[in-house]
């Protein structure tokens, strides 16, 4: 078959069946993350990535306004791979201020979604799957992170923007004041090593709260994070917020946050309870009964609030950049939250398993083009 741009593969990862691309994960879920760490990521080489659409993100020229969530780019070796592939916008997988372990394995396990909760099968992980994550939020200790996020800011190219996601660390004892100095502390290091923007990840729990609920959900807090981490540092803020149950809340969090943040980061994954098919907890341990869910199955509710979000920029209720995130599995998914006024679109789970996404998102506009 002749293609217009030729492709050297080191393994034979993915196959192509018309349009459609079915590949293995390159993240190797039958691996620990520590594993996956120190293991650089397969891809497929690309002699001549096609010319992108171009776009801008803050000051920040880019080739394109695709790029990759929180959560797949372990470190640089895993950045500098997917920058060679045509993302553009490439955030490193968030960081804290001390090490943390992530979870015993199984870490990840495909799941159907029912209708009070969603179900571990035993289907092969291929295609566009709904994925359910319980690895916490594991980090490595800062000396390391910190040299690995300069390495990875060398290691882009131009037209590419390096964002690092950060959280605070809580530990029992610990007041608000103690937990907000700790994501300054995180942010100013990020930014120090050479982040071009700063993801402040609030979609997890909120520990102070007396009913279980995420950071984003308490306001208050949320803000006084957001302004910390504003004035400890000089780079762009990006508030990384979860799914809203109503959009009243989420307007009126955007708009009370708005103050803080030079955009926001949108959606995070699902939280639900996760089972086997017999009904028992699919993820061992305490505090695992409750997972992400990611992958195809959040496009429905992950765009319509990132729809929300840019009407109501349009509106004029504040004028911050809107970065889509959430069930983009497919190249008119990313161009449908482009053209509705997305500043990018970041894709996470369809990362693992199409290398060559940005490729064919360069190819579906220059067709448009043409």
């Amino acid at each position: 078959m002749r293609r217009k741009y030729l492709i050297y593969w080191r393994l034979p990862l993915t196959s192509y069946v018309g349009s459609k691309v079915i590949a293995q994960p390159v993240y190797r879920v039958d691996r620990s993350y520590s594993w996956n760490y120190g293991h650089s990521p397969t891809l497929p080489r690309v002699r001549r990535v096609p010319s992108g659409p171009g776009g801008k993100l803050f000051d920040h020229p880019l080739n394109s306004p695709i790029g990759i969530a929180a959560g797949p780019l372990l470190n640089s070796k895993w950045i500098e791979a997917y920058s060679r592939v045509g993302f553009d916008v490439l955030t490193y997988k968030t960081v804290r201020s001390m090490a943390m372990p992530a979870h015993a394995l199984p870490n990840i396990r495909p799941v159907e979604n029912r209708e009070h909760a969603a179900i571990a099968t035993a289907k092969r992980v291929d295609g566009q799957p709904t994925l359910a994550v319980s690895l916490g939020i594991p980090s490595v200790e800062p000396e390391v992170w910190r040299k690995d996020v300069r390495r990875a800011k060398d290691r882009i190219g131009s037209g590419q923007v390096l964002i690092v996601s950060v959280v605070g660390t809580w530990a029992p004892g610990m007041d608000a004041e103690q937990l907000v100095q700790d994501y300054a502390r995180c942010a100013a290091w990020a930014a120090e090593a050479g982040a071009d923007a700063i993801e402040v990840h609030l979609a997890v729990p909120d520990p102070f709260a007396e009913q279980p609920q995420l950071i984003y959900e308490n306001i208050p807090l949320s803000a006084q994070i957001l302004y910390r981490v504003r004035t400890t540092m000089p780079k762009p803020v990006l508030a990384k917020l979860g799914v809203f149950r109503t959009p009243r809340l989420l307007h009126e969090t955007a708009t009370k946050l708005a103050s803080w943040a030079s955009g926001f980061v949108m959606t995070h994954g699902v939280r639900r309870r996760v089972v086997d098919e017999a009904g028992n907890a699919a993820f061992e341990g305490a505090g695992r009964d409750r997972a992400t869910i990611v992958g195809a199955d959040t496009w429905p509710l992950a765009s319509r609030q990132i729809e929300e979000m840019l009407s109501w920029r349009k509106a004029g209720a504040w004028d911050r950049a809107i970065l889509g995130v959430g069930g983009i599995t497919t190249v008119e998914r990313a161009d449908h939250l482009l053209r509705e006024g997305a500043d990018a679109a970041l894709i996470a789970t369809t990362a693992l398993f199409d290398p060559l996404f940005a490729i064919r998102f360069r190819q579906l506009r220059s067709t448009a083009v043409a």
